[in-house]
């Protein structure tokens, strides 16, 4: 058959000048391309395309799931607006309004907490005239007087924070020139810059860790003022002026981002040193990555044995795994800072993480954190430590530790029960628990008639049994969805919502309550209006409803994988 050839003798070996020419040829060939491929060497494409960011959210996203809850999304959104528009009739230009009575506060220092604190909430909701009036505001505040001592930690997470948050979504693109033009974003900068200066003494100490206030006309640092005392009796006295881990630890993302956006490397660096002598401390503390506190600001001793993720130790963890976001990778810190991380959260894991045991009417066990005080376990946990779940979640994907990851999941649910465990729907300010193992004779017990009811019914009771605006529980929700794209948790952070919505809802913003077991008016003499706290903190606006419409908005709208949330919820660009 003409043209087919069998596998047989081959026509080289009739022909054997041919076959060495075509072998010789083929040799040339291959040492040219050996030769032009190490002059020139061939550039291949990866097959994953490159990003600026990280790879954090969730990615396997099925029927569209991760797209907008709209008609949720837009009843945040309008619990937003009528927040902004109580606050704008009744108390503009001041930091708070009281949510009752419709009165006002002067508790920021006067320059509009609210407006700055919720400019961000404001931005990604895409609320443009309500925006464009804060920015005016923000425009003509003159940063550098102040109606009483500065405190640095506050003035920092939510002032210079929503401040440097507002110019990168402007450079990001998502707040339009005709709000945010150019020269505005400049302005912007420029109150960011005033501002950051005129709380440069606070880090004007022997240690580099800062002040616990600043006196912004003598421009003098100088310790806390008796009232803090006053509302904080538990608080220890000491010679010298000490802190705790947050107040020293968490403006490390603010400034950085602030250094970034100038080229003026004076104030990532006033927030490293801050917080050089917890990273890279030379006490011994028995746990790894944990830091004892209170500490002297004047020698980095700790003046006390005190060990937690609660409130006044927080935001250093969180800021731990968040600088390592947003940071660039050759930041030469960055190997330090995970590692801390890593073994701060093993260690809370290990020895401050305990189950609650059955009580007669609730047999399921919940995870709960305590607090280590020297010796003393102590069996209590706040509200504040529901942040925890959501920023192990966050370190346990960015570097991959499925323990901790499971931890973080469990811690909550922990959480999640104390919301549905009250009449209210919403979990209280502080509980505690009978730990189920290792501690026969825990400090705390339920001793009232009330703490005895509460135990039984649910395996904990309330020991500040408020509500205040807070937003950690719906942060971690937060997380939780983009990470994990479990739908549940979607759900939650709804039932969380329609119970704030149903029973925080006041006059002039929403309240605080003051007893989540009794949030009905008819639980309350007269009008019923005594179940509420007349106060409605900035974080309310800038947190609580952020994480909320987040939760229910694309997923795309702020991904965790191109930004980075700062402890008061204001974001910053990942530029890695």
């Amino acid at each position: 058959m003409p043209g087919f050839r069998r596998w047989g003798k081959s026509k080289f070996q009739k022909n054997p000048d041919s076959s060495f020419k075509l072998l010789a040829a083929v040799l040339v060939i291959t040492l040219y391309l050996i030769i032009k491929e190490f002059s020139h060497p061939t550039v291949r494409v990866a097959t994953k395309p490159v990003t600026s960011g990280a790879q954090i959210q969730f990615s396997k996203w099925q029927n569209g799931t991760d797209k907008a809850d709209s008609a949720k999304a837009d009843q945040i959104r309008a619990a937003m607006k009528y927040t902004f528009w109580r606050y704008r009739e009744n108390a503009w230009g001041y930091d708070d309004i009281m949510p009752v009575s419709g009165g006002n506060l002067t508790t920021r220092n006067g320059w509009g907490a609210f407006i700055v604190d919720s400019a961000t909430t404001l931005a990604l909701m895409g609320l443009w005239d309500e925006l464009a009036l804060s920015v005016d505001h923000i425009l003509k505040v003159d940063f550098t007087m102040a109606n009483g001592p500065v405190d640095p930690f506050e003035t920092t997470i939510r002032y210079l924070g929503g401040l440097v948050s507002l110019v990168d979504l402007s450079d990001a693109g998502i707040i339009p020139q005709n709000i945010i033009n150019l020269d505005a974003r400049d302005a912007i900068l420029k109150q960011a810059v005033s501002l950051a200066a005129a709380l440069g003494p606070a880090y004007d100490t022997p240690t580099g860790m800062p002040w616990p206030r600043v006196n912004f006309t003598t421009h003098e640092g100088g310790p806390d003022p008796p009232e803090v005392y006053l509302e904080s009796p538990d608080k220890p006295h000491s010679k010298n002026p000490v802190i705790g881990p947050a107040r020293t630890g968490s403006s490390i993302l603010e400034t950085r981002t602030l250094t970034r956006l100038t080229g003026d490397p004076i104030y990532a660096a006033n927030s490293t040193k801050a917080w050089a002598p917890l990273v890279w401390s030379k006490w011994i503390t028995p746990w790894e990555g944990m830091v004892d506190a209170p500490i002297d600001i004047l020698h980095t001793e700790p003046i006390g044995r005190q060990r937690h993720w609660d409130g006044g130790h927080d935001s250093y963890y969180e800021y731990l795994v968040k600088i390592t976001l947003l940071a660039p990778p050759w930041d030469p810190y960055m190997n330090d800072y995970k590692r801390r991380f890593i073994h701060a959260a093993y260690s809370l894991r290990n020895y401050l993480a305990t189950r609650s045991a059955p009580s007669p009417y609730h047999k399921m066990q919940h995870l709960f954190i305590g607090r280590q005080d020297a010796q003393w376990y102590l069996n209590k946990q706040g509200h504040l430590a529901c942040f925890a779940p959501g920023t192990i979640l966050l370190g346990s994907k960015f570097y991959d530790q499925k323990h901790l990851r499971t931890f973080a999941l469990a811690l909550l649910e922990g959480c999640h029960h104390t919301y549905t465990s009250t009449p209210s729907k919403i979990g209280p300010e502080a509980w505690s628990w009978v730990p189920k193992f290792g501690y026969d004779d825990p400090v705390y017990t339920p001793e009232t008639t009330r703490q005895k009811s509460e135990w039984s019914t649910s395996g904990f009771w309330s020991t500040n049994a408020q509500y205040r605006g807070r937003p950690e529980y719906v942060e971690s929700l937060f997380y939780a969805w983009r990470i994990m794209g479990d739908l549940r948790y979607r759900e939650w952070a709804w039932e969380a919502w329609q119970a704030m919505d149903t029973y925080c809802k006041a006059p002039y913003g929403y309240a605080q309550l003051k007893d989540v077991y009794r949030p009905r008016a008819e639980e309350w003499p007269g009008d019923g209006t005594a179940r509420w706290t007349d106060m409605q903190e900035s974080f309310w606006a800038a947190e609580t409803l952020k994480y909320l419409y987040l939760t229910f908005s694309d997923a795309d709208v702020a991904s965790l994988d191109r930004w980075v949330f700062s402890t008061e919820g204001h974001v910053f660009r990942m530029i890695r």
